[in-house]
């Protein structure tokens, strides 16, 4: 017996060409990339065809108010406000809406009302309006306004669009939750009727670790040893700056594991290199080493009984780090100083590292606990597609050049090239081959 795949339109022509028809019906799909690369534009494509197709949607929004996505929706010629729309946590709707819009106000509404009956503790804690368990409320929530769910039923009856634009704020302030927070979302709202776009917003830069630092890296049958972050990516001709390796499977790197307060190898996912700041931090310890990082990057300090991460330029004279000599035990390391320095330093490396997105980087036996400063991460692990969105060093190139490409889509044999993207009047996201 043969299974066909029943698709889902992107609402861009040439994006579901490249993806047979479009993507898997009941997937989740990961929206990836740098502010200002389209990914908001690229969900309204969805939530709008969904609309015309006759699909209830639900539409998270974290990063700006509905009514502004309604307004730039027009200037694309999609028009959300001839549907029947509906904000959580307002009056009851009077016709059955077309699109549920779910908003800091109806974060804020459902967490009075689950935190009603808890304790004060509790309350206090559920109170924070971006909650994953808030969020999975209100969606809930929302497929009863919109009429698709029966009565002991929690799979809807229709099919349903659900767009999150971006996850990215449920776990901005612990972005080693990530991970965690996804696969919490997943089990508790995926659906085979639901198919959703979920944005995850990586930071405004990635930039992070000197290129001269070393970690420590290990292979399968080729022991342990301690390299500078520059010697992971080979001298690729016509590499751009930013530029990402996906490493062999085999390739692992010391990280840390606080379940068990040990380090541990995990595996290196990627190695992304990007052009370097004028200027970068260093971060004078007291065992006499020092740590070289941009300020967009981030350490972990160790406060009470709980990690928290703070950028160089956050770190003061006695703060607790977390330490490690080669595979031996955590250990503590205070900063006694930080400082700007300008150093002949062409490139910054960051690491993406399996389960943790931290890694040590140091030199010499004397290692310090970094995490990994973009947000995608953990988003990606769990979804059923990726489509990344990026764009090229406006300070290099003197223009926006954006591009999109899909970097899996589960059952699909999709495009496996690259694309540039424009966002035009009247058009919306506009997508050509390279």
């Amino acid at each position: 017996m043969r299974y066909s795949v029943r698709r889902v339109s992107t609402g861009v022509a040439e994006l579901d060409h490249a993806l047979e028809g479009g993507v898997p019906r009941g997937s989740w799909i990961a929206i990836t990339g740098e502010p200002g690369t389209g990914k908001s534009i690229l969900c309204m494509h969805y939530a709008y065809r969904g609309l015309t197709e006759g699909d209830p949607v639900i539409y998270v929004t974290t990063e700006a108010e509905f009514r502004d996505v309604v307004k730039q929706a027009e200037q694309f010629n999609m028009f959300f406000s001839d549907y029947e729309i509906h904000y959580l946590g307002g009056e009851p709707p009077v016709r059955r809406p077309n699109i549920v819009v779910i908003d800091i106000f109806s974060l804020l509404k459902t967490a009075r009302q689950l935190s009603s009956d808890l304790a004060e503790s509790e309350r206090r804690r559920r109170f924070a309006a971006l909650d994953i368990e808030t969020l999975v409320a209100a969606i809930t929530n929302a497929y009863e306004v919109l009429g698709v769910v029966s009565e002991g039923r929690r799979t809807p009856l229709r099919h349903v669009r659900l767009v999150i634009d971006s996850l990215s704020a449920f776990w901005a302030d612990k972005p080693a939750m990530a991970r965690k927070y996804s696969y919490q979302l997943k089990i508790a709202t995926h659906r085979e009727n639901v198919t959703a776009f979920l944005v995850s917003q990586y930071a405004m830069t990635t930039k992070s670790v000197a290129e001269y630092e070393k970690v420590m890296i290990r292979k399968s049958g080729l022991g342990t040893n301690e390299l500078m972050l520059k010697e992971l990516i080979p001298n690729v001709p016509g590499a751009g700056y930013d530029f990402e390796v996906l490493l062999d499977p085999g390739f692992e790197v010391l990280t840390y594991d606080p379940l068990i307060n040990k380090p541990v190898w995990r595996r290196v996912r990627a190695v992304i290199r990007h052009a370097s700041n004028d200027y970068l931090m260093n971060i004078e310890l007291s065992n006499g080493s020092s740590l070289t990082l941009t300020n967009d990057h981030v350490v972990y300090v160790i406060n009470g009984r709980e990690l928290v991460l703070k950028k160089p330029s956050e770190l003061r004279r006695g703060d607790e780090l977390i330490h490690s000599v080669h595979e031996g035990e955590v250990k503590k390391v205070r900063v006694t100083n930080t400082y700007e320095i300008r150093r002949d330093c062409k490139y910054v490396y960051d690491l993406s590292v399996e389960d943790t997105e931290s890694f040590f980087v140091g030199c010499e036996g004397s290692y310090v606990l970094v995490h990994n400063s973009t947000f995608g991460f953990g988003l990606e692990h769990i979804a059923d597609g990726v489509i990344h969105l990026w764009m090229d060093n406006v300070e290099e190139v003197k223009e926006v050049r954006r591009y999109l490409i899909i970097k899996k889509m589960r059952m699909t044999n999709h495009y496996t090239g690259a694309f540039k993207l424009d966002i035009e009047p009247g058009k919306g996201i506009v997508l050509r081959r390279i």
